[in-house]
């Protein structure tokens, strides 16, 4: 289980970064409609589309990291909504 799933946190954009063995880097991100959440197969589809425009590689690949941002918590149905300030 992860920290996501753990804390009920689901998130909608997914970015991609890779760091060269000649410390270049590039960046690759996706952002969804409909949340990830715990839906694992989703989130490993996305992360694979964005590997596949980076490969093939003509250098060694020193870091390859993976951040999820647009973070929002699920609302149980018994908690009452929490009011705009406006």
């Amino acid at each position: 289980m992860s920290t996501c799933d753990a804390n009920e946190i689901s998130a909608q954009t997914v970015t991609l970064k890779v760091n060269y063995a000649n410390f270049t880097q590039v960046t690759r991100s996706k952002t969804v409609a409909l949340p990830f959440g715990s839906l694992r197969g989703r989130l490993e589809n996305t992360v694979n589309l964005l590997l596949q425009a980076i490969f093939p590689v003509s250098q060694g690949i020193r870091l390859l990291g993976m951040t999820l941002s647009s973070l929002e918590r699920k609302v149980a149905e018994s908690e009452p909504p929490q009011l705009l300030l406006i």
